[in-house]
């Protein structure tokens, strides 16, 4: 937004001649003052009346409805028999913009929420580091562990995914038995302090055990690398320490490596050059990435990654997505192009997505279409719930501050996003299996999903 300039009247103080032997005559000092009093009541009217009259400029510009909302405001703060906060008043307004108004992309934020927002897009989180899912087919309630978030006090507690948490305590004397987790387990966390421990009791296969597990704030690591042998992962207090962990993948041949890419946030693309740095010293010729549950992120971050999958195009700098804001276009160009650095003409690239896999995942999917990276068949999409594809999520958002604070912002939907050479846009449909992909049952039990998942890519190698 632009401003005008503001303006300043200088004030300056008349001195006189200290040196000047005669002094002022009374009749000529009162008629000085007298004209100085004359300048200044004239200057304070002109003052009065510019305000007045800005003021009165700007209620003129308002529509007629924002007039109208004023004085609704202002009716409802004198004459309503109960007290209206602003917050309450306002608060309203501003849900019904979010709900009702924009698209569920968009929305209006507060400073404190655009700052809690930054905050979990740079993988900054308070808590456990626990994804669950709260009903089963029957709609009943449970508490089933979905996902474990890297380098969280979860995977520190070593929890499993597949594991039910069946019950939760402050000590190991008051566990309360609960599979409820709206009114259970996450009001029971909303107690726990910062660095406190408790106990979760949970069910892994027939087995009941006792987990303790802190409460604390952690850096969410976004990238995991896997071989036949061996597997590196991102830990520390930034998430940024490469650690060789004993999660080997045996389904793997000796060729090839599994990457897991869960967002395009955070340590992502530093994580990401690492992990191909990996690639390339372990002599690997094939890859399998892992876009399962990844939601998107930043764009800067798609053009990072994507410098490594533009196979067959000869740009320094080949065009990753374009957004198309109607009368324009923007096209956004990966950070370089290293295919034939880390991928020779035997190199094999498959891809793992499904209903969770979004936004700058869907792009990266089709940046590897449309340079040759991979085909159709190289795509496995595991079933959900939601269905067998990807979510299909198209736009691109852009946030706007307010003010010149940068307190209060707006995010809003500005364009759609095509694939860079074929234009094509996936919004509202996703990648589905009628394209030619494969398709995998959805399993949560431990790497069975993506074992099987893997065995259908390669069943014909």
């Amino acid at each position: 937004m632009d401003l005008e300039d503001g303006f300043f009247d200088d004030i300056q103080e008349e001195k006189h001649n200290r040196d000047e032997q005669k002094p002022l005559q009374p009749a000529l000092r009162k008629k000085r003052w007298g004209k100085i009093i004359g300048k200044i009541f004239a200057c304070v009217l002109a003052a009065g009346f510019v305000f007045l009259s800005g003021m009165l400029t700007t209620w003129l510009v308002l529509d007629e409805e924002v007039r109208t909302l004023i004085k609704i405001k202002k009716t409802i703060d004198k004459e309503y028999y109960k007290d209206v906060s602003d917050e309450e008043f306002y608060g309203v307004l501003f849900a019904a913009i979010n709900e009702d108004l924009l698209d569920p992309y968009s929305e209006y934020m507060t400073g404190e929420e655009y700052g809690t927002t930054e905050e979990n897009l740079a993988g900054r989180h308070n808590g456990i580091g626990i994804v669950v899912s709260t009903k089963n087919d029957k709609g009943e309630n449970q508490i089933l562990i979905s996902r474990v978030v890297e380098n969280s006090p979860a995977e520190e507690a070593e929890l499993c995914v597949q594991d039910y948490i069946i019950g939760y305590g402050k000590s190991e004397t008051e566990i309360v038995d609960s599979v409820d987790f709206e009114n259970g387990l996450d009001p029971f966390l909303q107690t726990i302090a910062d660095g406190e421990y408790f106990y979760l009791k949970i069910l892994r296969g027939e087995e009941e055990k006792l987990i303790r597990i802190c409460r604390r704030h952690y850096v969410e690591s976004y990238v995991q690398y896997r071989t036949k042998t061996t597997s590196y992962g991102f830990t520390g207090e930034d998430a940024l320490q490469f650690t060789r962990q004993d999660k080997p993948l045996a389904v793997l041949d000796e060729k090839t490596a599994y990457i897991r890419l869960s967002q395009f946030t955070g340590n992502a693309a530093h994580g990401f050059e690492r992990v191909m740095t990996q690639f390339k010293t372990d002599g690997m010729q094939n890859l399998v990435l892992d876009l399962r549950g990844n939601g998107g992120g930043y764009l800067e971050y798609l053009c990072y990654i994507a410098r490594y999958f533009c196979k067959n195009s000869t740009e320094a700098r080949p065009v990753v997505t374009v957004a198309d804001y109607g009368e324009k276009q923007e096209y956004y160009r990966a950070s370089g192009n290293v295919y034939r650095e880390y991928f020779g003409e035997e190199s094999r690239i498959v891809v793992l997505a499904d209903v969770g896999t979004a936004s700058a995942s869907e792009c990266l999917i089709g940046c590897m279409l449309d340079y040759g990276a991979i085909t159709y068949e190289d795509i496995c999409l595991s079933e959900r719930s939601g269905g067998t594809r990807t979510y299909g999520k198209g736009i691109m958002q852009t946030t706007f501050y307010l003010d010149m604070e940068k307190d209060d912002v707006i995010k809003l939907t500005t364009a759609e996003l095509r694939w860079p050479i074929s234009g094509h846009s996936i919004h509202m449909r996703g990648v589905l299996p009628t394209d030619g992909t494969k398709t995998t049952a959805g399993n949560y039990n431990g790497d069975e999903e993506l074992i099987a998942a893997i065995e259908t890519l390669f069943s014909g190698d």
